[in-house]
Order: structure tokens, then C-alpha cells, then sequence
């Protein structure tokens, strides 16, 4: 056989052989992001006093780990933060009507999803927001429409009865900087 036409099959095995698998981030090394205006697709929050921030690992379903929508006509905003890395898969869902700009929103429940926090890790218990008034605001901080950027903060009591431990998720000090 020829060397030349051996040579580029050896080096997709070595390739392969030599790939690690992703080292999952250090935790300590995690940090807030900061509140920013430049549609630099950040998401951070406490969960019961625990950083979330998305942007770490791999993405969540393929998806980036900053995503959503946002319609400028009717003001239907989705967003979504998520984080994977070792056993650890989710997600914070955040849905308003953002109808007037800059300004405060509660939040919104939709056919066949709910704003909120989803995990699958071992016990399985989606916490999930409730369409009851006063269990969290979005206050949309910037909105420029010219460059796609929507920036804020938020906050949500979340509640799932069914969880057999505790019952109240707890997500402060939220905050995005997203280009839509």
C-alpha cells in the first residue's frame, strides 16, 4: 500500500484517540455576569442562594445556552438560560409581554409551557412559576431595537407542591444582556 494514502487514515485515528472529553468547568472559577446593555448574551441568578449562570458547558438540546425570542410587533418575549456540565442538565425560563419598552412585567404562562426552572437531576422535580399575581417581576433595563439587544433583571418564587423535599424555589438577582 501506498504511505501517502496511509497517512491520512492514521491521522484520523490519532485524532480521535488523542480527544478528551470536555472538562466540565470549575465552579469556583463561576461568577455573576455583570449588568450590561451590549447584547453580550449573558444569564445569572441565585437559586436558593446557589449561582446559576448559563454560558458554562455545553449547551442545553443543542440550543445555545442564552436563547429566546422576542417579537417587536406584539412584544412576546421568551427567554431561556440553561447550564450542563457532569450529571447536571437545565434550565430558566423567563415569558412576558414586554408591550411597552423599558419598564417592569410580571410574568406570563403559555399553552403547553410555564416560565420557570426545569433540571433532570436525581429526584427529578421540576420547579415551575404559577400564574398567581406577585411571585416575581422582569424589568426590562435596555431594549434597542436598531442593534436586537434586550437587557435586565428579574426574580421568581416558584413552586412545585409535588417536590418531596422543599416545595419553594427561589431565584434572585437575576440578570441578562442578550442580542435577539
Amino acid at each position: 500500500m501506498n504511505i501517502k494514502k496511509l497517512l491520512p487514515i492514521v491521522g484520523v485515528f490519532v485524532f480521535f484517540a488523542c480527544t478528551k472529553d470536555p472538562i466540565p468547568p470549575d465552579p469556583t472559577t463561576i461568577v455573576m455576569p455583570p449588568l450590561t446593555h451590549q447584547g453580550i448574551n449573558t444569564f445569572g441568578c441565585y437559586m436558593n442562594g446557589e449561582l446559576f449562570v448559563a454560558n458554562v458547558g455545553e449547551s442545553v438540546w443543542s440550543v445555545p445556552p442564552v436563547s429566546g425570542t422576542y417579537n417587536e410587533l406584539n412584544g412576546d418575549f421568551g427567554m431561556q438560560g440553561s447550564r450542563h456540565y457532569d450529571t447536571l442538565l437545565d434550565a430558566i425560563n423567563i415569558n412576558a409581554d414586554v408591550t411597552n419598552g423599558v419598564g417592569i412585567y410580571n410574568f406570563k404562562t403559555y399553552s403547553g409551557g410555564t416560565a420557570g426552572y426545569s433540571a433532570t437531576i436525581s429526584p427529578f422535580c421540576d420547579y415551575y412559576y404559577e400564574d398567581t399575581p406577585n411571585l416575581g417581576k422582569l424589568t426590562i433595563t435596555h431594549l434597542d431595537e436598531e442593534k436586537n439587544i434586550i437587557s435586565g433583571t428579574f426574580y421568581m418564587n416558584l413552586i412545585n407542591t409535588a417536590c418531596e423535599e422543599d416545595t419553594l424555589l427561589k431565584i434572585t438577582d437575576g440578570r441578562f444582556d442578550w442580542r435577539y
